[in-house]
């Protein structure tokens, strides 16, 4: 079976070309402190051997507005090193991590991040109560028997309005639940650990 659920998966995989194209540079800045690699970068897409760069230059501009308008003020507030754990994803690297058909992260327009050293609901808090022009700010928590896991989804529109959407969702097993607002686990907090999220969430 799971030599079949690969096979199937290559079958519709984009595979690794001998080189990038040209006008897309994964070395290039998008801001002072993040660079497009940051954004690209993918342990699921090593795996599967996918091309997780931005084919159209729309999707490198929207990176550029994200870590402009959302990432650098996020990084500003706290004077802290952000982590950006799933940024840009082709369509099967979302598929496979478990992403929305509609997720902005296929545009370029969002991040899964972690503000080194702060718990992620302490991060969630000071961003949401902080005059940065995101479209949603998603505090996430996937609770497993053995596991717990916390990260912040940002994105941010270039065209069009930004929402200023506040949500929490915890998936605890099979269970989803989604809340407007922040809305903290009945436990301790705890940093989140570097890991690559899926996101059933973001239109």
């Amino acid at each position: 079976m799971v030599a079949m659920m690969d096979k199937a998966i290559r079958a519709h995989s984009y595979t690794l070309p001998g080189r990038t194209p040209a006008l897309i540079d994964v070395r290039m800045k998008l801001s002072p402190h993040f660079n497009l690699s940051e954004f690209t970068k993918s342990q699921t897409a090593e795996k599967f051997q996918l091309y997780n760069i931005p084919r159209e230059e729309a999707e490198v501009a929207n990176l550029r507005a994200l870590a402009t308008g959302v990432l650098e003020p996020v990084r500003a507030l706290f004077g802290k090193y952000v982590v950006v754990t799933s940024g840009f994803r082709c369509v099967t690297l979302n598929r496979l991590v478990g992403g929305a058909a509609t997720s902005q992260h296929l545009l370029g327009e969002a991040a899964d991040i972690l503000v080194r050293g702060v718990p992620c609901f302490e991060a969630a808090s000071a961003i949401a109560a902080a005059d940065i022009g995101f479209d949603q700010l998603i505090y996430e928590v996937r609770v497993r028997e053995d596991s717990r896991a916390e990260w912040l989804h940002v994105s941010h529109k270039r065209l069009g309005g930004n929402r200023g959407e506040v949500l929490t969702i915890i998936r605890n097993g099979h269970d989803r639940t989604v809340q407007t607002g922040l809305h903290s686990p009945d436990r301790k907090q705890e940093p989140g650990g570097e890991q690559e999220a899926g996101g059933e969430h973001a239109a």
